[in-house]
């Protein structure tokens, strides 16, 4: 059995980033950039008013002065400022010629067409040409993901398009004779397919795109015969649902020899999650899932998101903290290091996490507000007081 960090590194050694694409401005969002983008031009572009209020030459010491005109944002004044005067000036305004400082508007008078600085100080409320970037400094580096902010950031310096990876494209196969779907009444001895909408919706928060989910028998001939059938240009990750472990109706590991894969690892030393097989097939990535959904909570977001990280070509994120208990912890261990689900939150006593009341493997109770694992080390641990900071993985969290 490998240790989660082995595991993660062969993940980041056998995947690799998918082709980049050009995208639109619009469809940004989300995306990893696969180049640096630089700045074409300086932002702010010329000098410009950072307050309402009058443009006057930082060095006039004059108490009072004349307006001799107007300066809206959009315009270009076609006039310079000369001692003891000013110009009346807005938010975004470009300064006339001749002018260094703007007083604000709160801290004058006027009379007509004469300004008297009641309140004088040092602040020169001006935001200079190329403060913020200068042509030629790089604005994002390749691996950061493209979130609301930095999509505004290339828009303001007129960025179009970016080269970026693509969203990856995963295939899902749940297997079991026992299943049934959601909406179906099970006959005794079936249960309910909980893992499909599991698998989709985590799928969607880490930004991949499910672009097939179908259910198949325990048979080995049906589950290959169902993953050919997807045409292997349309997908880069495979996602099975049950038989991970070598039970003799776990097809997921004979499965993927069959259909060309290389296996990488077949166990980690954790719990839940023990039986995850990795393999990969040239550039195509697959990973048998142990069937239960705390163990497919868990090991999806140690190992799974690894990899749709790396096909993206972003870092891999492993944001392990310490924060305090919200409440008493029996905390576990044995022969496996734990990941325990839990829920980290705000309240008057700050950022906290909360065990939760998880009881097996199969428990999807347990999971409820889950957003982050405690880590518990393997060969036990006491059990921990409200209060006392424990190691816990963050969860909802992609650099």
């Amino acid at each position: 059995m490998l240790s989660i960090d082995a595991a993660r590194l062969q993940i980041a050694e056998q995947v690799l980033p998918l082709p980049p694409v050009t995208l639109p401005l619009g469809e940004l969002r989300g995306r990893v950039l696969r180049e640096p983008l630089v700045a074409s031009e300086d932002f702010p572009g010329f000098d410009r008013s950072a307050m309402d209020g009058y443009a006057i030459c930082a060095e006039d010491p004059s108490a009072s002065f004349s307006v001799v005109g107007e300066v809206r944002p959009g315009s270009l004044p076609d006039f310079e400022i000369f001692p003891g005067q000013c110009a009346r000036i807005f938010t975004g305004g470009a300064l006339p010629k001749g002018a260094s400082q703007v007083v604000m508007q709160e801290d004058v008078s006027r009379e007509g067409e004469v300004m008297t600085v009641r309140v004088r100080t040092g602040a020169r409320h001006v935001r200079r040409r190329g403060e913020d970037a200068r042509v030629g400094d790089e604005l994002l580096g390749a691996g950061r993901r493209i979130g609301a902010s930095e999509a505004a950031l290339l828009a303001q310096m007129g960025r179009m398009h970016a080269l970026v990876s693509p969203a990856p494209r995963v295939i899902h196969w749940v297997t079991g004779d026992e299943l049934v779907p959601p909406g179906q009444d099970p006959k005794p001895g079936q249960i309910r397919d909980s893992n499909s909408t599991l698998v989709a919706g985590m799928l969607a928060d880490a930004g991949a795109r499910l672009v097939a989910q179908r259910h198949s028998p325990d048979s080995l001939e049906a589950l290959v015969s169902g993953i050919q059938t997807v045409p292997p240009a349309d997908w880069d990750l495979l996602l099975i649902s049950g038989g991970a472990s070598v039970g003799d109706y776990d097809f997921g590991l004979r499965a993927l020899r069959d259909l060309g894969f290389t296996l990488h690892f077949h166990a980690l030393n954790v719990r839940p999650g023990k039986p995850l097989v990795f393999a990969t097939r040239g550039v195509q990535v697959a990973f048998v899932l142990p069937g239960n959904p705390a163990s497919h909570f868990v090991v999806f977001h140690l190992a799974v998101r690894a990899a749709l990280e790396r096909l993206e070509g972003a870092p891999l994120s492993w944001p392990l903290v310490e924060l305090p208990l919200a409440s008493d912890f029996d905390a576990v261990g044995g022969a496996r290091t734990t990941f325990w689900p839990a829920r980290a939150s705000v309240g008057e006593a700050g950022l906290r996490v909360s065990p939760l009341k998880w009881q097996s493997s199969g428990d999807l109770f347990g999971l409820r507000g889950g957003n982050a694992l405690i880590l518990c080390g393997s060969g036990g641990e006491p059990a921990k007081k409200a209060g006392v900071p424990v190691k816990c993985l963050l969860l909802d969290w992609r650099q």
